[in-house]
């Protein structure tokens, strides 16, 4: 009989934490539509405001150092070498936006999916293939809003970004269960 009610609160409390990481990654779409729904005109406003902040805070909290002052010129220089956009501080900020709210996407969705208790394999598949349909969706429908364009190179920095989270988290779960059959053998023998 407590066997059975502790089993029936686990089932609730699953579905419950299922609902509330579900929830979470409808609101990284919901975002990421609102996001890609502006015109172009209000899309560079935003993304400029976002670039300027993050300038000032560089400036404010990193180069009032010499120390910082170095660190800052070879992050920069870094950027300036390896980024695709080279010193243009507004693409590379548009561009980790996009890495960084698939990111987000990625692993609300692969949480959600481990909470209801799917294998890891078909964890990282799902995930993928739900963030490759929807990046591929936003795109699409980028191509229609006024100003916007279409991109299959922000698909691929949505998929680098779904990618990372996935990546991530199945090494977290890989050491988990490494972790648990240790216990396991340890505790049970």
């Amino acid at each position: 009989m407590m066997v059975r009610m502790k089993k029936k609160r686990s089932i609730l409390l699953r579905i419950l934490c299922a609902f509330l990481f579900l929830g979470l990654s409808g609101i990284i779409m919901l975002s990421i539509y609102t996001l890609s729904n502006e015109d172009g005109f209000d899309s560079s406003i935003r993304s400029e405001s976002v670039t300027e902040a993050l300038k000032k805070e560089v400036k404010d909290r990193l180069e009032n150092t010499p120390e910082g002052v170095a660190l800052s010129e070879r992050i920069k220089g870094v950027v300036i070498r390896y980024s695709p956009y080279g010193s243009d501080w507004n693409a590379n900020v548009r561009k980790l936006a996009h890495f960084s709210i698939y990111c987000a996407l990625g692993a609300m969705i692969y949480i959600t999916l481990a909470i209801l208790g799917c294998k890891k394999g078909g964890r990282l598949f799902l995930t993928l293939l739900i963030c490759l349909g929807f990046a591929i969706l936003d795109e699409l429908h980028q191509g229609d809003v006024l100003g916007r364009t279409m991109s299959k190179r922000d698909v691929v920095i949505d998929m680098l970004g779904a990618c990372a989270a996935v990546g991530v988290l199945t090494v977290f779960s890989m050491i988990y269960s490494f972790i648990s059959w240790i216990g396991k053998g340890i505790f049970n023998s």
